[in-house]
């Protein structure tokens, strides 16, 4: 009977051993470097104020720690689409850092239970002030003003934050993605740009390329009418020259055959047949005339 005692105080023994033991366990939480928590009590719901920091921390049973990172964590937004000024989707990974202010943990655990609560309402919120910055900005300034855009983003997510206590400190904005159809619509367009601009820089060569052979053809044309003009005096000259010995000559025959007209008396019927006579008489070949006489053939004198 002795030793069946003995036994039963030996297990009772070892059984409040181990559970002292475990209620030393479970009363005693650690925190890395990287982390900071408020304790809490899941016996008496007691949520308490005081910050913890790394190392080993004690409660009393039912004591736990509602952890949070103490460094800055990302959270980031893959291919998240909005729409711009011009109402067309834009889709763009967008990254930021943040943490949670620990004087104000008590708050945030009261609020949103613990971190993985935190995390939702700060991404729907993140999501939302995305949206808001990007109906801001046209589709061109999204490729011309990235930076801007992204330094306004950061001020937008950081009003849209601090409402639950969230210390941001930088944001990322990647890979911005325009609809296919709007890219090439923007290619041709720069490509036009391009081409105008070629046109442009062409233009005062082509200009100058155009004047030059203005200039020649004025200063051929010129050459071509002072060609003219002299061929034009030469052959006026020529004819002035031949129409002027024409008229002497006949000037000549005429006041010769008035001089013989008058001399021999004869009238015009009698000047034509002695004319004919002469030129009949002073050829050298036959002459074979079917014409009536235009006088008599013989005369008295």
């Amino acid at each position: 009977m002795a030793q069946i005692i003995h036994v039963l105080i030996g297990v009772g023994v070892g059984l409040a051993v181990v559970t002292i033991i475990s209620l030393f366990i479970s009363c005693v939480s650690r925190l890395d470097t990287d982390e900071i928590a408020i304790p809490y009590n899941i016996i008496t719901k007691n949520l308490r104020r005081e910050v913890k920091t790394t190392g080993l921390h004690f409660g009393s049973p039912g004591f736990t720690l509602i952890t949070f990172p103490s460094v800055f964590t990302s959270m980031e937004f893959d291919d998240i689409s909005c729409l711009n000024k011009d109402g067309v989707s834009i889709s763009l990974d967008v990254i930021f850092q943040f943490r949670a202010d620990p004087n104000y943990l008590y708050d945030i655990v009261m609020q949103f239970k613990d971190f993985s609560g935190y995390k939702q309402i700060l991404a729907a919120t993140g999501q939302g002030a995305v949206h808001d910055t990007c109906a801001h900005f046209n589709t061109t300034a999204f490729q011309s003003m990235r930076g801007f855009f992204q330094v306004k983003l950061l001020d937008k997510m950081k009003e849209s934050l601090s409402p639950f206590y969230a210390i941001l400190r930088d944001l990322q904005v990647n890979d911005v993605r325009r609809p296919s159809d709007f890219e090439t619509a923007v290619k041709d367009k720069e490509a036009a740009k391009e081409n105008i601009k070629i046109a442009e820089n062409e233009r005062p060569k082509l200009l100058t390329q155009a004047r030059t052979e203005y200039q020649k053809a004025l200063k051929q044309a010129q050459i071509i009418q002072e060609r003219a003009d002299t061929d034009s005096t030469i052959i006026r000259n020529q004819a002035d020259a031949e129409a002027q010995a024409i008229r002497a000559r006949y000037s000549t025959e005429t006041d010769t055959y008035v001089e013989l007209k008058n001399k021999m008396r004869f009238n015009v019927e009698s000047l034509l047949t002695y004319m004919a006579v002469r030129v009949v008489g002073t050829s050298k070949n036959d002459i074979y005339i079917n014409l009536k006489s235009p006088a008599q053939v013989k005369y008295e004198l």
